[in-house]
């Protein structure tokens, strides 16, 4: 298990900054699979850990596979992209369960533990763009970008494509930086909204901020016990 914490953090990490750029360069549906199937086997390698969890790795790894090979080869319908969306969403909130469970379980807090718990962070984020692609699919207009709903981008050919645009506006609202330029007008969009912020803000305050103060007294509890040797 040694650093798969950290190599699950840099794919998200990674998947995150270059969603739009890569989108704009006319990348759209090939990053789309690609990043997706990427985050989701390093999720599987970081969080399943015992064959119980491997087979259940499995049967949600399974279709969203199938669903992305899909949109890549026929393109994306409503009904589609919802049914991807729906199983990304479970997926990733069992990662950052699975994750934050086995963080808790361990004794010894290492450098890759906090990367796990900045996994969870990371996962949470995501998770919520999934819902919020969610929430626009089956009520267009949940989402106002500049007072207009979203448009489909000129380069894609589905409003899947606008994923880096919720992206951007979940993490903006995870950690409460919340510049206004995309806002939920719908009521259980801004419930939405309301729930990533307290769960983030929660989930800093008190989670990392544990983990790194274990961290912090391991690490000199260590160095006297060298000092003393």
């Amino acid at each position: 298990m040694k650093w798969h914490y950290g190599r699950l953090c840099a794919l998200l990490a990674l998947s995150i900054m270059l969603e739009m750029p890569l989108r704009e360069a006319g990348y759209g549906s090939l990053l789309f699979g690609v990043l997706i199937v990427a985050v989701t086997y390093a999720a599987a390698s970081a969080a399943g850990d015992t064959k119980f969890l491997r087979r259940i790795y499995l049967a949600l790894i399974a279709p969203v596979i199938i669903i992305v090979l899909g949109i890549m080869t026929r393109g994306a319908s409503d009904g589609l992209a919802l049914v991807g969306a729906a199983f990304q969403t479970v997926l990733l909130s069992f990662t950052a369960i699975a994750i934050l469970l086995h963080v808790l379980r361990t004794e010894h807090v290492s450098l890759d533990t906090i990367l796990g718990g900045v996994c969870v962070y990371l996962l949470i984020g995501e998770t919520f763009t999934y819902l919020c692609s969610m929430m626009e699919l089956m009520s267009a207009g949940s989402y106002l970008e500049g007072g207009q709903s979203l448009k489909i981008p000129p380069n894609v050919n589905h409003l899947l494509g606008r994923r880096p645009e919720l992206t951007y506006f979940s993490f903006s609202t995870l950690t409460t930086v919340g510049y206004g330029d995309i806002v939920p007008v719908a009521p259980m969009a801004r419930v939405l909204a309301i729930l990533e912020a307290l769960i983030g803000q929660i989930f800093l305050a008190t989670f990392l901020a544990f983990l790194v103060g274990n961290f912090q007294i391991q690490k000199q509890k260590d160095e006297r016990k060298a000092t003393e040797l």
